[in-house]
């Protein structure tokens, strides 16, 4: 990789999954030794469980305690914030105390709110942006925004993004109806991608798998070495995260991506 260019660190959404011992965990591993071992092949971890609960401080705590010093964590906001969406500050500064662990040792790089594609772009949904804006202010570390429908997708609102330093997370996914396609988008100075899979016969079933049950060739890989170059013209680091967790593919075609980024 150019060390002129953009930093480029890739990593998968979550690493405590069963089905990846044995595809990348070795056999017999404990629950509490996965994170270090990830930690050896990775520079960064998406955290996804925040979504679901958030977890005492003691639990970030063990995490940190399992990486190195320069090892960086991206954490998902509750869905108290970005589904239900009744009170969102409350939340939000219950997952700040949380964290406070991985933030006194500079590992909390930041956050995650994923919207669902029914939060669709219109006057509501725009204030509720605004609200969760001003709420965020008061933060050190940024966070990146999410949207699984097409209408977000438009120059005023990256540009109203910018205006709040919020982060835009650049995403592939199916090609069917009001899914975004591919983007290049950096608004904070940091760009976010996350690879969620091409499922297009099952997207719309199950939220678990099949939908993420999806393993990347190279040539779907390698149409993101454009994207990613142009948003090392506006960013000072990209950070890119595999959600195709099924048997471990995510780990697998995160080790593609490295290899790729490494001749870049």
């Amino acid at each position: 990789m150019n060390r002129n260019a953009a930093q480029v660190e890739i990593g998968t959404s979550g690493y405590s999954f069963k089905d990846w011992v044995g595809p990348f965990y070795p056999a017999g591993t404990p629950p509490d030794k996965l994170l270090e071992f990830y930690a050896r092949q990775f520079s960064v971890v998406e955290i996804n469980t925040t979504y679901y609960g958030i977890p005492k401080s003691s639990v970030f705590e063990g995490m940190a305690e399992q990486v190195n010093d320069n090892f960086g964590f991206y954490v998902k906001v509750h869905q108290d914030v970005t589904h239900t969406r009744e009170e969102p500050e409350k939340s939000i500064k219950y997952l700040q105390q949380s964290v406070e662990p991985l933030r006194d040792r500079g590992m909390l790089r930041g956050f995650l709110a994923q919207f669902p594609y029914s939060f669709k772009k219109n006057p509501a949904t725009r204030e509720y942006m605004v609200r969760l804006a001003d709420c965020w202010a008061g933060y050190k570390e940024p966070l990146f925004v999410e949207y699984r429908h097409t209408s977000w997708f438009k120059p005023i609102v990256y540009e109203s993004l910018t205006n709040h330093n919020l982060g835009f997370v650049n995403v592939d996914l199916p090609e069917l109806p009001r899914l975004p396609m591919p983007s290049a988008e950096v608004t904070n100075g940091e760009g976010y991608i996350r690879m969620h899979g091409r499922n297009k016969d099952s997207w719309w079933g199950n939220a678990g798998d099949p939908r993420y049950n999806y393993n990347y060739n190279k040539a779907e890989l390698k149409g993101w070495k454009g994207r990613v170059t142009e948003m090392a013209k506006k960013a000072n680091r990209i950070i890119i995260f595999m959600n195709n967790c099924h048997q471990g593919q995510a780990v697998k075609n995160a080790k593609m991506l490295q290899n790729m980024f490494d001749e870049f």
